[in-house]
């Protein structure tokens, strides 16, 4: 039965999240160093195709500022042809991986290592997009930037002589403002249109108003004229190392960030459950499609979405007129686009990667932990140093060595008397932990009794078990006192039970 009032309800949210898109879309692709349409195809993809596919009816898809860092680099190093491949291949991967239902793994991931990535990249699109934001052009690396950076501001600010620079500097401030301004704002009835929305359209008016001589968007009256295919050609390095290592970057981006967006959505309306393996697929067939027609890599993207859900969307209709509000916009309506300031727009990306910086976040992970709180700095860090690929490397391989040696430490607290000293085991210990283990209870005394208390542990293999009744046999040979409960050792060991293990508890000697 067709809900008349969910229709209403579901379209007004789709206006509202088109135009949240539109801007997002275009500043993306000039960020990115492509052509508009580029990023408007995949809003379209992304709302028609995605929408209808998602595991996730109120998520909204589409380009991400996310993957601006990766597909810059790919473009530098492999070129644009490849970059078109490979988003065509990291659909056809997460298809793949949503059939053998490995959606949920990438949501295990560390928070750290997520948080660090994407402050790596918010600091990163900072940067350049403040040098285009100052009509200038951003360098190669996070180092190039910063050092470059007195230059820029010192040709857009000093002195104040009315050159390109200071006008599009101008522009630039005038949509942070006004984004800053209109989040501030007490109304919620208004902080229903979207800020950067509102942003873009007053800076283009004051630009266009005022004849400032700046860079604005160039597309020409046919929009569609602008649709470049996969070049079948480019097929052919499908097996190159760089391309698949490529694409395993961005699906691994891609699928982690959509599926934490679904997380996020999940917890923020109760009409929201993902089928996360659903949805890997539903970017999947977005991404093949996105790769064939020249578009950007799709993702879940939580700014969209959570426009679509304080826009009180009921159903998966909204994110799908999404993207057809935005195919009628660019089929009739492109020369609007040709008033929009470059600079405005790289505003835009630039107050957005100030907050994918998330302060609050990072305070959580510190008072979590401190390890976790390294692994979000050193992947940050890295990712700035480095690239985007490195630096998550980085990130997982501080992580692994983290939990290695979470694995490999031996918990032991010991408690002294005059003539006791007990020693408490905690945790787990396998054969891994088994030289710890010996020189831990090596350097126990003795000339006192020792009793060894293993109530707080949860699982020990056959290696340390043994280990330890020989350890418990030499003492005792030397006439040094010592008492373990071996009957609960044995409720520890439930993996394996071993005819000494019997015969211990058996003995005297055992209480």
């Amino acid at each position: 039965m067709i809900n008349i009032n969910s229709i209403k309800k579901d379209t007004l949210a789709s206006v509202i999240v088109f135009l949240v898109a539109l801007p997002l879309a275009i500043g993306i692709s000039i960020a990115c160093g492509l052509p508009v349409y580029c990023g408007l195809i995949s809003g379209i993809i992304g709302g028609i195709i995605v929408g209808a596919l998602s595991g996730n009816s109120l998520q909204v898809s589409g380009p991400a500022a996310g993957l601006i860092l990766i597909v810059v680099d790919i473009i530098g190093n492999l070129g644009l042809e490849k970059l078109f491949l490979i988003i065509f291949l990291v659909g056809i991967i997460q298809i793949i991986f949503g059939f053998l239902s490995w959606g949920k793994f990438f949501r295990a991931i560390s928070p750290a290592i997520i948080q660090g990535m994407l402050a790596g990249i918010g600091i990163s699109i900072f940067l350049s997009q403040l040098h285009i934001m100052l009509d200038s052009k951003p360098q190669n690396t996070f180092i190039e930037n910063i050092l470059d950076l007195w230059d820029v501001f010192y040709n857009s600010v000093l002195p104040l002589n009315g050159s390109v620079h200071h006008l599009a500097c101008l522009i630039g401030i005038i949509t942070i403002s006004i984004i800053v301004i209109w989040e501030a704002l007490p109304l919620k009835k208004l902080k229903a249109i979207p800020a950067a929305l509102i942003a873009v359209i007053v800076a283009s008016l004051v630009a266009n108003l005022l004849n400032f001589n700046i860079e604005y968007i160039q597309v020409g009256n046919d929009f569609w004229q602008n649709v470049k295919f996969l070049d079948l050609s480019a097929v052919k390095n499908i097996f190159d190392i760089k391309i698949i290592i490529a694409a395993l970057t961005i699906t691994f981006i891609a699928s982690a960030e959509t599926l934490l967006t679904s997380a996020a959505i999940d917890k923020m309306s109760p009409k929201s459950k993902t089928d996360y393996n659903k949805e890997i697929i539903a970017q999947g067939v977005g991404n093949s499609f996105a790769g064939l027609v020249g578009g950007l890599p799709i993702t879940g993207v939580i700014v969209r979405s959570a426009a679509n859900i304080n826009a009180n969307a009921q159903t998966r209709l909204s994110a799908m007129l999404h993207g057809v509000w935005i195919l009628l916009f660019v089929s009739f309506f492109p020369g609007i686009l040709n008033y929009i300031p470059i600079s405005s727009l790289a505003a835009v990306l630039v107050y957005t990667g100030y907050k994918l910086v998330d302060i609050e976040a990072a305070k959580y992970i510190l008072k979590l932990s401190k390890g976790e709180f390294a692994i979000y700095l050193i992947t940050l860090i890295s990712i700035l140093f480095t690239n985007l690929f490195e630096g998550i490397v980085i990130g997982f391989a501080c992580a692994i060595v983290k939990s290695a040696y979470k694995v490999l430490k031996i918990n032991i607290e010991t408690e002294e008397t005059e003539d006791t000293v007990t020693a408490k085991l905690y945790g787990n210990i396998t054969f891994i932990q088994l030289p710890v283990l010996i020189e831990e209870l090596e350097k126990l005394p003795e000339n006192k009794k020792v009793v060894l208390c293993v109530d707080k542990l949860h699982f020990i293999d056959h290696a340390c078990v043994d280990y330890i009744k020989e350890w418990e046999h030499d003492r005792k040979k030397h006439n040094h006192s010592v008492e373990i409960n071996w009957q609960q050792m044995e409720k520890t060991y439930t993996s394996f039970k071993w005819n000494f293990f019997h015969k211990t508890t058996k003995s005297k000697s055992s209480h």
